[in-house]
């Protein structure tokens, strides 16, 4: 498998992937950070809490395939050139456990300044840097693992780090490096980055594996080739992370077979996300995404050849 060269060549103009061997810790470069935004709810022995890490101002060029219904199916949203994706991290904690899904973009500046308030929200939470366990890495991407990076190495000292063992294979494969193009070249930097910073704290996860205890992740290939759902099982009350399934709750359920510029197969990311859409429409699964209208937390229902995301009425 080969990254789509199909976006790079217009995102690299606006998105610096190169730069990612060097990380400053959050915000270590002056600008302010706005009040933590955090939205919690009991998931049996759980609770999981939803961390606004930042919002990415994604350009409409983003989304590729039909480019009308792409445009129709924004504007139906109320959105002009540029898709606002929020960045979500999510903590997980029971009795005995700390648990981090993600960490956010953290000092990265990817796309810009505002993102990196993770830490705040912890400590509002009145949660420590060293009291979290374990991070659960849906993927490596910057706007998922950029937290877990500090001035000194890693921003968790006593966590360990879950991966998929087809996310790690990919991104630590020096063919598939050489097979990307120029400007992603950086995206392996940075994840080798975050792996050696948890080096001997890196637990591998294959398909279908209890991480934690009800806790089972899933792979669901084509955002990257490792790209992981976790089913979060609580006892009385179930969840299902579905991470970037979905960039846009309005245009991916409205037209899911849209390609996404970061999406390493296209096609392929597609086909998982009606697969995943069915799945929980199906199952009337509550879910929570990375990049859906913050908590993140809803439905999704089948609406023909189409889908409609629901946010959550606990609230």
């Amino acid at each position: 498998m080969t990254f789509t060269r199909r976006k790079f060549a217009t995102l690299a103009a606006t998105t610096p992937l190169a730069g990612f061997a060097h990380v400053v810790s959050a915000r270590a470069d002056g600008h302010s950070v706005t009040a933590p935004a955090m939205v919690d709810m009991p998931l049996g022995a759980y609770r999981i809490t939803a961390i606004l890490d930042g919002i990415a101002p994604l350009a409409r060029g983003f989304f590729f395939g039909d480019e009308g219904a792409i445009d129709t199916a924004a504007e139906a949203a109320g959105l002009g050139d540029v898709l606002p994706a929020p960045v979500s991290a999510f903590l997980l904690q029971s009795a005995d456990r700390t648990m981090l899904i993600d960490a956010g973009m953290g000092g990265l500046e990817l796309l810009g300044p505002g993102f990196g308030r993770l830490p705040a929200a912890l400590a509002a939470a009145g949660v420590g840097a060293a009291q979290i366990d374990a991070v659960i890495v849906t993927h490596l991407h910057p706007d998922h693992v950029g937290g877990l990076l500090a001035a000194s190495g890693a921003a968790f000292p006593n966590a360990e780090l879950i991966v998929a063992e087809a996310e790690h294979g990919f991104w630590t494969d020096a063919s598939m490096r050489a097979q990307a193009p120029a400007e992603a070249q950086g995206l392996f930097d940075l994840a080798g980055g975050v792996l050696s910073a948890y080096a001997g704290r890196v637990t591998l996860a294959s398909d279908a594996e209890e991480v934690a205890p009800g806790v089972t992740l899933m792979i669901s290939p084509g955002h990257t080739m490792g790209h992981s759902l976790l089913r979060i099982d609580g006892g009385d009350q179930a969840l299902l992370m579905v991470a970037d399934t979905l960039h846009s709750a309005d245009v991916h359920t409205a037209l899911p077979d849209t390609g996404f510029g970061f999406d390493t197969d296209p096609a392929l990311a597609a086909e998982s996300r009606r697969r995943v859409f069915d799945m929980a429409a199906a199952e009337k699964m509550l879910i929570a995404g990375s990049h859906v209208h913050f908590p993140g937390f809803g439905r999704i229902r089948a609406e023909g050849a189409a889908y409609r995301y629901a946010p959550a009425t606990w609230m």
